[in-house]
């Protein structure tokens, strides 16, 4: 499955294209989280050391905000990437190092924040009624209004998998790592949701 068919979906998903070879590696663009850095930054903020937490902050924020600003553009998000935060701060002294990086109990924090926003809207708005046509992807806005609801439609494992390589920007072995998994198994996931994905977005 050549990366144009699959990969390239998920563009919108991100500020700008991404795209990744059969082993599952990314172009340049998304940079690396030194996880070694943000554990000891981590250690510190767990006793108290609020500068500490606001360097893993800066070195978090990015894929944090690319996580939550998906899922709710706009001042939306922003005000849920900082609750996200805020929210960890409070539950730091309860955070436990499993191995898995850092970043991935953050999202795991900002994936309640995100469905609170979503219960909250409900409550407040009405259902839109659907669309008597299909819908043709000419913005991004439509895409990722298209996107985030075909995400909903995949397995859970798939979804994290799509969501940690092209919203945070992970590699295979730091998916692995949070999800505790082999390199070559999160690629294999990550191309049946991206067939699966490409599946429900052709048949909308």
């Amino acid at each position: 499955m050549p990366p144009s068919s699959g990969a390239y979906i998920l563009g919108p998903i991100s500020d700008r294209k991404v795209g990744t070879d059969r082993k599952g590696r990314q172009d340049e663009g998304q940079r690396t989280i030194d996880q070694r850095a943000v554990r000891a930054l981590v250690d510190r903020a767990r006793g108290g050391d609020r500068d500490a937490f606001g360097e893993a902050y800066k070195l978090c924020h990015g894929a944090v905000s690319r996580f939550v600003r998906f899922h709710l553009p706009g001042s939306e998000g922003e005000d849920a990437v900082a609750e996200t935060f805020m929210r960890a701060w409070v539950a730091l002294p309860r955070y436990r190092d499993t191995g898995a990086p850092f970043t991935a109990w953050l999202i795991g924090i900002a994936r309640h924040v995100v469905a609170d926003a979503h219960r909250a809207r409900r409550r407040s708005e009405p259902w839109a009624d659907p669309p008597d046509r299909a819908v043709e992807f000419h913005d991004e806005a439509t895409d990722r209004l298209a996107i985030a609801e075909a995400l909903r439609g995949l397995p859970e494992e798939q979804r994290t998998v799509i969501e940690y390589k092209f919203l945070v920007g992970w590699t295979n072995e730091e998916v692995g790592q949070a999800m505790g998994k082999s390199a070559g198994a999160v690629n294999a996931l990550q191309w049946r949701a991206l067939h699966r994905l490409k599946k429900i977005l052709e048949g909308r």
